[in-house]
């Protein structure tokens, strides 16, 4: 009797090797040949789930915004909020404590660029800004409920300027990797926030 396949296990263990292949190898050089081979799979094994490259990169997106997600839900339920709580949730995005962290920060710059040249993946990058700005949004106005923020200031351009400094700070710490290290990360965050919250 043939072994029964876990479908979800398979798929991870399929969308973990892109996620390598794209790190070392990059996007022009990532296949579903070479992606079965770093999986330990044939490529009718790899086909079975993805039947094109676009379903496995459009299911790999999904799992980092999923993981994104699951950061988030782990630091934005706080009862009393303080600058402290800020600092944390943003660190959650510019990740840099371990291998796999930083991988996912690169594989999460390069899936934007692939997404930016390529017209199939334009709802998925619009979505991925949505969430971030929404983020952003509620870091900013936790911190004005709770006094650190002026009432005068308008949000939704705060927003903009929060995320575009966070996606800026993981760009940094993907390109210039030796330069950026938790401590790094965390002072450049704080600097940030506490001009936002002059």
């Amino acid at each position: 009797m043939p072994k029964k396949i876990n479908h979800a296990e398979r798929k991870n263990q399929i969308v973990e090797a892109t996620f390598r292949i794209i790190h070392y190898l990059g996007f022009e050089n990532t296949t579903l040949r070479e992606i079965a081979k770093e999986a330990n799979l044939s490529l009718g094994s790899v086909q079975h789930f993805f039947p094109k490259q676009k379903d496995i990169y459009m299911f790999a997106m999904d799992v980092i915004h999923q993981r994104f997600q699951e950061r988030m839900e782990k630091v934005v339920q706080v009862d009393n909020w303080t600058f402290e709580d800020a600092v944390r949730m943003i660190k959650q995005i510019v990740q840099v404590n371990t291998e796999e962290e930083r991988i996912e920060n690169d594989i999460w710059i390069k899936f934007s660029m692939m997404a930016t040249m390529n017209q199939d993946y334009h709802e998925q990058k619009n979505k991925f800004r949505e969430v971030n700005f929404n983020f952003a949004e509620d870091i900013l106005i936790n911190l004005h409920k709770n006094g650190y923020i002026e009432t005068s200031i308008n949000m939704k351009e705060q927003a903009n300027a929060l995320i575009i400094f966070i996606h800026g700070l993981v760009f940094e710490s993907v390109i210039y990797a030796d330069l950026y290290n938790n401590q790094v990360v965390e002072k450049e965050i704080r600097e940030y926030l506490q001009k936002t919250c002059q």
